[in-house]
Formats: structure tokens, sequence, C-alpha cells
């Protein structure tokens, strides 16, 4: 039974993620999880309630984080380019109607959700950015909230077209990411993980 909830939540949240919210419907979940909608409607209510519940398993799974498993034996510069390697692939799938149809239509839960993942991706960098002072790999004269607080800000409103936070030849294309990253790692890197940064990044 929990099995089956899990599915249909990954499987819900992957449609929403890469076709935005509004453009998948329960046929299209169901279809994909070869069940029927009756089956469907044993596990969640309405679709509201399965956006509702989508969100809160995207919190609770988070695609990456620096304090997984699979970083533990990395250091902090390692770790941030594994998160440049992993906002690549998002790039590559992410729908960016999410975020639209998220607020337009369902506003309540979008600043709830919002709101939850800045605190927690605040919380993720710091670790980063605490492990790279301890490593000597970051500068210790610079200002941790002030930092983190910057790249959240960034990352989270990025693709709100509303904002209008580049002209219209800007694109947050691959290379665009690459340049962010390596200017945010120069801003902090002391002598030791700048000549560490350019081995990884080859620059």
């Amino acid at each position: 039974m929990e099995d089956q909830k899990q599915k249909i939540l990954e499987t819900a949240h992957n449609l929403f993620f890469q076709c935005g919210i509004r453009s998948v419907s329960m046929d299209d979940i169901s279809r994909n999880l070869s069940i029927s909608k009756k089956t469907l409607y044993q596990y969640v209510k309405t679709k509201n309630d399965l956006i509702e519940q989508v969100l809160n398993w995207n919190l609770k799974n988070p695609k990456f984080n620096f304090q997984s498993e699979k970083l533990k034996d990395l250091n902090a510069i390692e770790c941030y380019w594994e998160f440049h390697k992993f906002i690549l692939d998002i790039l590559k799938n992410q729908h960016h109607s999410f975020d639209y149809d998220l607020k337009k239509y369902h506003p309540e839960l979008a600043v709830t959700f919002k709101t939850k993942k800045m605190e927690m991706f605040k919380a993720d960098l710091i670790i980063n950015l605490n492990q790279g002072i301890a490593e000597d790999l970051y500068r210790e004269d610079f200002n941790i909230d002030i930092i983190s607080n910057l790249l959240v800000r960034f990352y989270l409103y990025n693709w709100n077209a509303e904002l209008e936070s580049y002209c219209m030849g800007d694109e947050f294309t691959a290379n665009f990411h690459r340049e962010l990253t390596l200017y945010h790692l120069h801003g902090i890197c002391s002598k030791k993980g700048f000549d560490y940064l350019k081995k990884i990044s080859n620059t």
C-alpha cells in the first residue's frame, strides 16, 4: 500500500515538473502508472490533494543534498561542482510552466512550498560554505548569511518570467550556469581552493 503511494507521488512529481501542473491530468497519471483512476483515487482525494502531497514529497525527497551519502567523501568544491552538474540536468528536463502554474492556480501552496524550499536550500548551502572554510578551500572573510541568501534567491526565482530578471536574449543555459558557478566559487575560494578549482573545472 505504502509502496504504491510512493510510486504515485513520484510519478506525478516527474510529470508535473516535466510538463507543468495544468497540462497533466489524472488520466495521464493513472495511464503512466498503468492503474485505473478508481485505484488512483483510493490514495488521493482530488488533483489538488495530489499536488499538495507531491510538493510535500518533493521537500522530503530532495533531488540534491550536500549531506547526501554519495557526497560524503568529497571536499566542498567537489560537492559544489556536483551541484553544478545537477542544475545542468534540471535545465534539460524541467518545464518552466511548473512554477507558473503553481503560483497562478495554487498561490497558497506556492508560497508555503517556496518558503520551505528557501529555508532548506539555505541550510544546505551554509553546510557547504562552512565545510569549505574548515577545509581551507574557501576564504574566511565573507558573510556566509549574505552569500547563501543571494544564491537562494537566484536559484528559486530565476525562472519566474514575471520578474523579468534577464533581457530577452539572456537564457539560463548550461554555459550561463557554468559562468555563474565559476563566478561564485572564484569569489569565495582561498588560494588553495582556487588552485583546486582550476584542476576540476579546466579553467
